[in-house]
């Protein structure tokens, strides 16, 4: 797997197509590749049955180390230069890329070839549906999902065979979550929003291909090639490899080889464009011994991001960019509560608003909007000025400072802290019931493997509010402890006066 970049939005309005071309012939598949799905919990029910239906006709096992070995023959006889690191079965990641040599700390590895990389650019196998995809302006994300399942469909056709057959036929994906099992299991997280709002994405991009595109060539795009359970596979694939190369003008990209390396929060080293070498590189901040895993970082990203785009969770403690979205409301009984809402809209936010929270601490932006939160009525002058603050739409990150409201404002993040404390307590000790299921053997295996990377990030995400909750009791106990040193000071003052 490789580093992904943020995804863009993907429902496009695509312009008009010009006349249409003949078609090409196509492999054909068998029905069960013909799969629907709808943004509705009705949508996912028997999943152990759609478990066995579901899946793409080419990939492989997520651990088969054959077909990478048929990747590695076909790039080296493509012009891939020999390579200081291995693929082979690894402890963290199913497969990985090893040292076959000591290497140094700076030194840079793979010089993978931009004719091997895979971009919006790229030459389709089967130039109509490429023509076709052009002449409507797909953007780059569709774009290249769709140009995957073109050059897979057509097998040893596609001079990228080797590369689709490594590929792994079910991505570790939040994608391949049922409705079901993301209800269930990520009942506590905030990630669970954004799986359900991703999922209704690919949908939505996929409808409006078909609508706009490929309803009008069928010959083209034959409805058991370019289906939804393929688009989800595809999408998988991008947003599980998908690398920003910033040296070529932040061009989206798919690099064979270099996608088989694993993610390390420990590590510092990005793919990116060398232009002396004219290859795709990364620079490793630290030595390998021979037999060493060698890893990449898929950016700055939180347990939760690296869930819903990898499929895995680090082990807990160990990824120093952890954060949890921490959701913070309005109280719609406040008084002010429509003037304060108009503040927030007036500068792009909304009565519940996310945001993210730390080991380290939290954002200023939180503070400010807990200001806005328990601010009384008479700062109804200041509603704007904190509403700013907390979008930090500003040039600079503004001083929130409203020394009378810290107590209040640090004792409301603290109430919402310990409600979200809660309800991570209440999943991991078992009060949510499991998503039903029908038990057989491969289907156990993948409950109980959804189960544990659920219950991992819940108690990564819920050591980050205990952390959170420490400091702010200890913050608002030496506040109080120093008003009360304060108060009687003072009484003890006027009491030395009346004597």
């Amino acid at each position: 797997m490789a580093s992904t970049t943020t995804a863009t939005t993907l429902h496009q309005q695509f312009r008009p197509p010009s006349h249409p071309r003949a078609p090409r012939r196509i492999r054909t598949y068998p029905p069960t590749i013909r799969f629907t799905i709808r943004a509705t919990a009705a949508s996912t029910s028997a999943p152990a049955q759609r478990e066995a239906e579901a899946g793409v006709p080419w990939g492989c096992e997520i651990e088969s180390l054959e077909s990478a070995a048929s990747l590695e023959r076909w790039l080296t006889a493509s012009g891939l230069p020999e390579q200081r690191l291995a693929l082979e079965k690894v402890d963290i990641g199913e497969r990985g890329l090893v040292a076959l040599k000591n290497v140094r700390n700076g030194e840079k590895l793979l010089f993978v070839p931009p004719s091997l990389v895979i971009t919006a650019d790229s030459e389709w196998t089967n130039r109509e549906v490429g023509e076709v995809m052009k002449r409507y302006s797909v953007p780059d994300w569709p774009l290249l999902a769709t140009y995957l399942i073109s050059e897979a469909s057509l097998e040893g056709s596609s001079r990228w065979s080797s590369y689709i057959d490594a590929l792994p036929r079910q991505p570790y994906s939040l994608l391949y979550w049922t409705r079901t099992e993301i209800d269930a299991y990520l009942v506590a997280c905030p990630i669970r929003e954004r799986a359900i709002s991703r999922i209704g994405d690919v949908i939505g991009t996929y409808n409006d291909l078909r609508d706009r595109i490929f309803s009008k060539y069928p010959d083209l795009f034959p409805e058991e090639v370019y289906n939804m359970e393929t688009f989800r596979w595809s999408f998988g694939i991008l947003f599980s490899r998908l690398v920003r190369l910033e040296s070529m003008d932040g061009r989206v990209a798919l690099v064979p080889w270099a996608d088989m390396l694993n993610h390390s929060p420990e590590v510092d080293a990005f793919l990116d464009y060398d232009k002396s070498s004219q290859g795709i590189v990364f620079t490793t901040d630290r030595s390998y011994q021979p037999g060493e895993q060698v890893f990449i970082s898929y950016g700055k990203k939180s347990s939760g991001e690296l869930l819903l785009s990898y499929g895995f969770v680090p082990k807990e403690g160990t990824n120093p960019n952890d954060s949890v979205e921490f959701m913070v409301s309005l109280n719609k009984s406040d008084e002010c509560y429509k003037e304060k809402l108009q503040a927030l809209k007036r500068h792009g936010l909304s009565e519940s608003e996310s945001f993210p929270l730390r080991v380290t601490g939290w954002p200023v932006e939180l503070m400010a909007y807990a200001f806005l939160v328990v601010s009384p009525p008479e700062m109804i002058q200041r509603f704007d000025e904190m509403a700013v603050a907390a979008s930090n739409k500003g040039s600079s990150k503004p001083a929130v400072q409203y020394p009378e409201l810290d107590e209040d404002a640090l004792q409301f993040i603290l109430d919402c802290c310990e409600s979200s404390i809660k309800k991570y307590t209440k999943y991991l000790e078992g009060a949510k019931g499991s998503a039903e299921v029908s038990i057989n053997s491969k289907q156990a295996t993948r409950t109980l493997l959804l189960k544990q990377l659920a219950r991992d990030l819940c108690i990564s995400e819920r050591r980050i509010l205990y952390r959170s909750q420490y400091i702010l009791r200890r913050r608002l106990r030496d506040m109080r402890a120093g008003g009360e040193l304060k108060a009687l000071s003072l009484f003890n003052g006027l009491r030395n006066l009346f004597k």
